[in-house]
């Protein structure tokens, strides 16, 4: 018997075609998706709280969000990772900045400071 072979593969994506790297990616993706979902999700779990509490759990679903990104980079090695880079500097900073605003403490805002920093290196060539 014959089966057709799928025509979407990992080869089209310029990523060697075998299951363990069809693994990584789909794992990899999911992260990225589960961090974005629990940011999205902490106005229904800390909507009654105000501030830092709000920062740090958005934060730790950004973390993963990142996590996911980076492991993209690390499967892609094409132009997508300087991109993906640009955009997860950019999302860290402003993270980094609403928790700035409500947290004034020196360890907040030399976070920002550097993540700001290291968002004006990427955006150089």
């Amino acid at each position: 018997m014959h089966s057709a072979r799928s025509p979407f593969t990992l080869e089209m994506l310029g990523m060697p075609n075998d299951p363990l790297t069809a693994l990584d990616l789909a794992l990899s993706t999911a992260i990225c998706v589960g961090g974005v979902g629990h940011v999205a999700l902490t106005p229904f779990y800390y909507g009654h709280e105000q501030g830092i509490n709000q920062a740090w759990f958005a934060g730790s679903g950004l973390a993963l969000t990142f996590m996911g990104m980076l492991n993209i980079l690390r499967l892609r090695g094409d132009a997508t990772a300087g991109v993906m880079s640009r955009v997860a500097n950019l999302a860290g900073t402003s993270f980094l900045g609403f928790a700035a605003l409500q947290n004034r403490e020196a360890q907040t805002v030399a976070g920002f400071a550097l993540a700001a920093t290291l968002s004006a290196l990427a955006m150089r060539k």
